[in-house]
């Protein structure tokens, strides 16, 4: 009877030690959105590239090295320079994306192996904070580039129109 005792106190205390029901249901969460936000990181660096070709291709057309100009908040800009700080902002994301994908990775393996730390708490926090401001920013992004597209006169060669 004693062995058993001390084998179910042994079981009690690897439980314990490991992440709690609640942060599973939090790493779990986090994937998801993560997952989602890195498809829209991607989607929208394509989506840059894209309608940058397409300004390359429509100067190449009209046979002109000029700069489009622009307004951009009320100040003179052009479009090759606002889609450059553009593709600028996404490729600063991307990297510190992917740094952050690593960290989730090892969030996941040590969840999986019951090796949970007060710092995985801590990083789980950070890394759902990263999360929403990618997602936030990305958005945001979304909504300059459509408005460069529509400024800049950019049409894809996709429509059906």
């Amino acid at each position: 009877m004693k062995n058993y005792m001390i084998i179910f106190v042994f079981i009690g205390l690897i439980f314990s030690c490991g992440p709690s029901e609640q942060k599973v249901d939090k790493l779990t969460k986090l994937l998801a959105e993560w997952k989602t936000t890195s498809k829209m990181i991607g989607d929208l660096s394509k989506e840059i590239g894209d309608q940058q070709f397409l300004l390359k291709t429509k100067k190449e057309e009209n046979q002109t090295t000029e700069v489009i100009p622009i307004s951009v908040n009320g100040e003179a800009s052009n479009c090759e320079t606002e889609y450059a700080n553009l593709k600028e902002k996404i490729d600063g994301l991307i990297g510190v994306w992917q740094e952050n994908t690593k960290e989730v990775e090892d969030l996941t393996a040590r969840i999986s192996s019951g090796k949970w730390t007060i710092e995985d708490d801590e990083n789980l926090e950070g890394l759902a904070s990263e999360a929403k401001k990618a997602k936030a920013n990305v958005d945001l992004w979304m909504i300059k580039l459509n408005e460069l597209k529509t400024k800049c006169e950019l049409q894809s060669e996709n429509s059906n129109s």
